[in-house]
């Protein structure tokens, strides 16, 4: 049982060497993250050129946001091995990551599918493909990769860097979504209770895998996944 829930060994050592200056990053880095998809919220509700083409303007957002985070990375003189992009177990990490995805996708989408519901347009589904791809490769690389590893070094303790990480990721949700749907603070949270729970107890076991294997392959699959399962169905 012991083995079950121990770090890969170079995850473990990875995390032995941020120090506070790591954890701010961290911290600035997620602030960027709000800022860029606040900024997003706001031109979208007000210029159809980026409603219009929203898929790809999110795309390139995505990818930016990436190489932002690589470039953090850089600044302190890490490898990228440090964010689970490079060697790792990464065969381990993804077939953990297919079986959970697996079970994702039977329970957003698969299910829907038994009791009857319909799959939206096939254009739509090929465009939710790549958009979702880019946001579960986002997310994980800043979230599960970065903040989840480096705001260690401001915390020295492995279960309140998740936690807090966990809450972290479920705030990044609100900006963006609270301002295309022009809901209150107050509104937006009694609303989506729940679904904030979801994004709490799918952030722990994505990092679970990330710190197993040192690989973000196994996170970056099922969060992929889940989203394209939800939104591919008419329910």
């Amino acid at each position: 049982m012991k083995n079950f829930f121990r770090n890969d060994k170079t995850y473990k050592n990875n995390l032995n060497q941020y120090d506070i200056k790591d954890g701010l990053l961290a911290l600035c880095l997620f602030g960027i993250f709000i800022f860029m998809y606040s900024i997003l919220a706001v031109v979208d509700m007000k210029v159809k050129y980026i409603k219009d083409n929203f898929v790809i303007v999110g795309c390139i957002l995505n990818c930016l946001l990436v190489l932002i985070t690589i470039l953090f990375v850089k600044l302190r003189k890490q490898s990228l091995d440090t964010i689970g992009l490079y060697n790792g177990k990464w065969k381990k990490s993804f077939c953990i990551g297919t079986l959970f995805a697996g079970i994702l996708f039977f329970n957003n989408c698969g299910s829907y599918l038994l009791q009857g519901k319909e799959l939206i347009n096939i254009n739509r589904i090929f465009t939710y493909v790549i958009e979702f791809f880019f946001v579960a490769l986002c997310e994980e690389v800043v979230f599960r990769g970065y903040i989840s590893t480096r705001i260690y070094g401001i915390m020295k303790r492995q279960w309140l860097s998740i936690v807090v990480t966990g809450l972290l990721f479920v705030i990044m949700h609100f900006p963006y979504r609270m301002i295309v749907s022009g809901m209150s603070l107050k509104e937006f949270t009694a609303n989506n209770i729940f679904w904030f729970i979801d994004l709490f107890v799918t952030h722990t076991i994505l990092n679970f895998i990330y710190a197993k294997t040192n690989s973000l392959y196994g996170a970056i699959i099922p969060h992929w996944v889940s989203n394209l399962a939800f939104n591919i169905v008419i329910k």
